[in-house]
């Protein structure tokens, strides 16, 4: 992906907030919202060539996200892993069994999936990226590796956040800049007017001045759009537009949160 938008505990203590945009060549195919695994229960979308995502939630409550960071002159570029497999991989494997134990250095709470994300970005298997995981029980926090770099993990606070293919709240980098500027002046009352919010923002051209975040170029336009809402929230959201979204509805998959919605799909079939 190329925009995320994060709110943690923005509408009370437990809720969590997601926007995304994905950047990506329209010619790599790719499937729409889905279950990516079933024990544990992963959905998200799917990347039809190396088969990893780019965003992938687990069990209705915990997400992982992957922003790709530009290479550097002589990152390799030969042999690397799949990031979007590494996202997947992640979501699959992170330990929400287990409490948060507190950062001596930062004094925020650091999950298990934390330390376990750093010890799975290996030596120099992928290219760079940031993994971000979100859990508005245990804590969220995003880790920058790949490129033969040691990985190095920072928690993110409750508030507003965006992070694009630099670092996270990055004032140096433009569009995180313009959209920070935009989150900080929201106040939603409900899910509902936070998603909207969210929506206005991944749909922009830059016509407020900013730039723009709904992307149209040859090379890796905007290609598909998502809102999520998890936590303690009236109910799950999972919202997707299949296309850019100032042209494309989100349609609502919140029903593969729910762990027997697959089989009831089944059965109506």
């Amino acid at each position: 992906m190329c925009t995320l938008l994060i709110g943690i505990d923005v509408l009370g203590p437990g809720t969590a907030l997601l926007g995304a945009n994905r950047d990506e060549s329209p010619e790599r195919a790719t499937a729409g919202p889905g279950v990516l695994a079933s024990t544990p229960r992963v959905v998200g979308g799917r990347d039809l060539v190396a088969r990893g995502t780019w965003l992938a939630i687990r069990d209705a409550r915990f997400v992982t996200a992957l922003m790709n960071r530009r290479p550097r002159p002589g990152d390799p570029v030969d042999g690397l892993r799949s990031r979007g497999l590494l996202c997947l991989e992640a979501a699959s494997a992170a330990r929400l069994d287990q409490p948060a134990r507190i950062d001596p250095e930062t004094g925020e709470p650091r999950p298990e999936a934390w330390d376990a994300a750093l010890r799975r970005f290996g030596g120099g298997e992928y290219g760079r990226c940031t993994l971000v995981g979100v859990d508005p029980d245990l804590g969220s926090w995003a880790v920058v590796g790949g490129g033969g770099d040691e990985p190095r993990g920072v928690p993110i606070p409750a508030g507003w956040h965006a992070i694009t293919h630099a670092e996270l709240d990055d004032p140096s980098e433009p569009r995180t800049r313009h959209v920070l500027s935009r989150l900080e002046g929201m106040k939603p009352r409900n899910v509902d007017e936070a998603l909207a919010g969210f929506a206005s923002i991944l749909r922009s051209h830059g016509e407020d001045g900013g730039p723009a975040v709904c992307i149209h170029r040859e090379h890796f336009p905007t290609v598909s759009s998502t809102l999520l809402a998890l936590g303690a929230v009236d109910r799950p959201r999972y919202l997707h537009a299949d296309g850019p979204p100032c042209v494309t509805e989100y349609q609502d998959h919140s029903a593969l949160l729910r762990a027997d919605a697959h089989q009831e799909a089944r059965e109506r079939a």
